[in-house]
């Protein structure tokens, strides 16, 4: 049974998204963040900020290649009022 909770947790975070690219996110109300050049900006901020608490250890992690930094950093562009795009956030709805 834990093997299970293992391969899913695995296979969880092999398939979290490339966390940086504005393309990918959009507000909660709905544009996208290249849209506009003012919410690229706010973007932009957000990303310094999220990039920074990504890679402490208490939220994250200094490994900027790792799944953790990864989810961490979705989790606080989250935070920020960024909403990554449903299908490119998670691509095993496209597998299964």
């Amino acid at each position: 049974m834990t093997i299970k909770h293992v391969a899913a947790a695995i296979l969880g975070l092999a398939c979290i998204s490339a966390a940086e690219a504005p393309q990918n996110y959009r507000l909660y109300s709905g544009p996208d963040v290249t849209s506009d050049p003012v919410i690229l900006s706010v973007y932009d901020r957000a990303l310094d900020k999220c990039t920074v608490e990504a890679s402490t250890p208490p939220r994250g992690t200094v490994y900027h290649a790792s799944y953790y930094y990864n989810a961490a950093l979705r989790a606080c562009l989250y935070r920020q009022g960024f909403v990554d795009r449903g299908a490119d956030a998670f691509p095993t709805n496209s597998l299964f």
